[in-house]
């Protein structure tokens, strides 16, 4: 995987992009696939031919974390999704979220608007339009509540830290000569 600290070129973020595409082709298979899933670190791997060797690397361990960590994730998922179950959600839109909530949860190299934004492309890609949002909805709320060290809110800059003060309020003076006073 990469450092959150370095530089991606935009060839190396499409194969990224690419890599998270196939893991979610691969999860969907997966739903259909009745074969036992006992051993997924070593036994469901990717392994693409002639692609980035780095986007290879990254789809096979987000893919085996996924199938690690899918009932956590699922559970996630669940509280999230109020007044959904898993099976009411379409494979493809559950297997995005899996996508998105994994690399929120349990992969602190992908900063959290990576992991929204990939998420949400496969969405657009993949997904009724209508659902964009609610993927959104989700991976914001679980940012919040179960990553809040790199959920959606970035902290505030130091100049921006203190609110501005509103202007002192401005208080006629009283004519000179009438009434007491100085």
């Amino acid at each position: 995987m990469t450092s959150g600290r370095e530089t991606l070129s935009s060839s190396r973020k499409r194969a990224l992009s690419s890599a998270r595409g196939k893991v979610l082709q691969r999860l969907f298979a997966d739903e259909y696939d009745a074969r036992s899933t006992d051993d997924p670190l070593t036994k469901d791997l990717i392994g693409w031919e002639g692609e980035d060797a780095m986007a290879n690397a990254y789809a096979d361990r987000l893919y085996a974390e996924i199938r690690f960590r899918q009932a956590e994730i699922d559970a996630v998922i669940v509280e999230l999704a109020r007044g959904w179950s898993l099976e009411r959600l379409t494979r493809v839109d559950r297997n995005i979220l899996r996508i998105g909530l994994c690399e929120i949860l349990f992969d602190p190299e992908v900063p959290f608007r990576v992991s929204v934004f990939e998420a949400l492309d496969l969405a657009h890609r993949y997904s009724d339009p209508e659902v964009v949002s609610f993927i959104n909805g989700i991976l914001h709320e679980a940012g919040v509540r179960h990553a809040p060290g790199k959920g959606p809110y970035d902290p505030a800059p130091a100049s921006a830290a203190k609110p501005s003060s509103p202007p002192a309020p401005r208080v006629p003076k009283k004519p000179a000569g009438k009434g007491g006073g100085p």
